[in-house]
């Protein structure tokens, strides 16, 4: 009698697809943890350094709230991880924020920022130059100071002269488009606020009101563009 050979019961051109597949998911299994991994570990540099900022802020005497900060830095971090990956990009983003949430408690404090503020987002713009080009930087930069202070002058000194240093500096930083779109956005988002918070105050529509908060709103959401 013969024997017939056994066969088997998966024959390998089913198994090879079966172990790529398996590799391909582990693969990437592996690839989301490493990047969850990374988020944390980004969030949490984000969350100790926005503590430290918090306590330098209240020892200095400026308007400022823990809980909005050490929450603000984290969902700030994780956002800039997702967008834009472990990258010097992400970096540069939460360095800008914590620069611009100094420089809005500053506003909010006694209306005044220090000019190291300006010099050290200029200083961070340095690695915007090969990806936005350093032309569109000087032009965002230069036609953000002159509109502003177009509008100093036409109003008599009513507009800050830490607003368009600060606005200016940012639109150097995201080069022209993105920085005219962010001033004008934070502007828009400043104009509206204060006519109803005015509105319901009672408040008179003459009294100056902190503008940089508005305007690190309105660059910070361009900087995700």
């Amino acid at each position: 009698m013969i024997i017939q050979p056994i066969h088997p019961i998966v024959s390998p051109p089913v198994i090879n697809p079966i172990f790529q597949q398996f590799v391909a998911e582990n693969v990437i299994a592996w690839d989301a943890v490493l990047l969850i991994i990374k988020m944390i570990l980004v969030a949490t540099a984000a969350l100790v350094i926005g503590l430290l900022l918090n306590r330098n802020m209240e020892k200095q005497g400026f308007v400022t709230n823990k809980t909005f900060t050490l929450i603000a830095s984290t969902v700030m971090a994780l956002g800039l991880s997702l967008r834009f990956g472990l990258s010097v990009y992400t970096f540069q983003g939460i360095f800008l924020f914590f620069l611009l949430l100094y420089a809005s408690m500053s506003d909010l404090t006694d209306r005044h920022v220090a000019n190291h503020v300006t010099i050290s987002i200029l200083a961070l713009s340095l690695i915007s130059v090969p990806t936005v080009g350093f032309t569109s930087m000087l032009v965002g930069g230069a036609v953000s100071a002159a509109i502003q202070l177009g509008v100093t002058a036409l109003s008599g000194g009513g507009y800050g002269g830490a607003d368009w240093k600060i606005s200016s500096a940012c639109a150097f930083l995201l080069g022209w488009q993105r920085g005219l779109a962010g001033m004008v956005l934070g502007l828009l988002i400043g104009v509206i606020f204060t006519l109803v918070y005015n509105r319901i105050k009672n408040r008179d529509m003459r009294e100056g009101f902190a503008l940089i908060p508005f305007i690190s709103i309105g660059m910070m959401a361009v900087f995700f563009i």
